[in-house]
């Protein structure tokens, strides 16, 4: 985004005008603006003499930013939902619906974050499903995630989710995660 570009480097008259910029961008529809004022409002810029919003402020803008198709903004909710933070009441439920919507669209940390939540499950709300948590660990490696590599190692050296091949954990180890 130009206009985050020009927050971050342009003094106080790019501040202005990047800011501009990335409003009118989230007035477009864009996802990644929307999603980078919700963060923006959430915390406030004293540049711009922007106080924090309130929780349900954010939640809106956040939830403006998922609709709109944001991958950062669907894990970044999945992530309030999953701890009950930022205004959102702890859903897990909720949480693994966002990270699978986003890691079902490519996004890694998301796909990392769905695993862990199958693999171990959640008291009563999510049982635990150590092959889904294995083949989301899988994909987030095969998107970019170290942290997705680390577990597929891990699965396959304690037997979790696949067949235990201590064989296969080191190839895998050797050959993604020594680059």
């Amino acid at each position: 985004l130009v206009g985050v570009h020009r927050m971050a480097t342009g003094g106080s008259d790019g501040v202005f005008a990047g800011y501009k910029l990335v409003q009118k961008a989230a007035d477009l529809g864009h996802g990644g603006a929307k999603y980078y004022l919700a963060l923006l409002h959430l915390n406030g810029e004293e540049k711009l003499a922007l106080p924090p919003c309130t929780p349900q402020q954010f939640m809106q803008r956040l939830d403006d930013a998922v609709a709109a198709g944001d991958l950062d903004a669907t894990f970044t909710r999945a992530h309030s939902y999953y701890h009950g933070t930022e205004g959102y009441e702890q859903d897990e439920q909720k949480a693994l619906l966002d990270f699978l919507k986003a890691a079902d669209a490519g996004h890694a940390d998301s796909a990392v974050s769905a695993g862990a939540v199958l693999f171990h499950g959640v008291d009563g709300v999510i049982e635990p499903d150590m092959e889904k948590a294995f083949q989301l660990y899988q994909q987030a490696g095969e998107l970019g995630s170290k942290e997705g590599w680390q577990n597929v190692v891990e699965c396959y050296r304690s037997g979790q989710g696949v067949p235990q091949s201590e064989s296969t954990a080191q190839y895998i180890e050797e050959t993604m995660l020594r680059s």
